[in-house]
């Protein structure tokens, strides 16, 4: 068992497929050691076959630059149904609140796939993703990490288009990012390149 941030691409060359533990181990014993961010190694038949709208499950891929080359990453795959409008919740008041889907809450766009995808791409052994975080600074400081990194300019990396062997699961197993993304709860989604931060 591995948490999600410490997987590594000789990780994903041993086991193209890891599921989160608390998902997929609820009746075993070691489930009680894990975190929301604990994963493992699916050993199970393959493709995989979604076990609700909202599978978590992290897929060994491919990340294609604009400029035609290509780096090892992972993303989380998303079903079929990812935009489908959850049912009604019960309020405290005991009225139920409207339900609505994914990407009406994330900016209305189904771009907004991506927070689900939240793909990341490996850079020397360094896993680097692609969110823009919500503190400028720190924002600044993981777009300049990236492209020192990478050491390529924006035009040369976006777009990605990213994508699984279509084998390994049944649904959506492909994307593609046009630059960095955030897409909070009802507020306005945002895509940049980050070439601001490179003067």
């Amino acid at each position: 068992m591995k948490d999600q941030a410490l997987l590594t691409q000789i990780d994903f060359d041993r086991f193209p497929v890891w599921v989160r533990v608390q998902d997929y181990d609820r009746d075993e014993p070691w489930c009680e050691e894990a975190t929301e961010q604990t994963y493992r190694p699916w050993t199970g038949p393959l493709p995989l076959e979604p076990t609700s709208q909202f599978c978590l499950v992290v897929l060994a891929a491919s990340f294609r630059l604009s400029n035609g080359e290509s780096l090892p990453g992972y993303f989380q795959p998303a079903t079929e149904e990812w935009d489908r409008p959850l049912p009604p919740r019960k309020m405290k008041d005991g009225t139920f609140a409207k339900p609505l889907q994914w990407s009406a809450r994330r900016g209305g766009t189904p771009l907004s796939i991506l927070a689900i995808h939240s793909p990341a791409v490996f850079i020397n052994d360094q896993a680097y993703d692609f969110h823009l975080r919500r503190d400028p600074e720190r924002r600044k400081k993981s777009v300049l990490e990236f492209y020192t990194a990478i050491g390529k300019r924006p035009e040369e990396v976006f777009p990605v288009e990213f994508s699984a062997d279509t084998g390994l699961f049944k649904g959506i197993v492909s994307g593609r990012l046009d630059g960095f993304f955030a897409f909070p709860l009802d507020k306005p989604f945002e895509i940049d390149d980050g070439a601001s931060y490179l003067g």
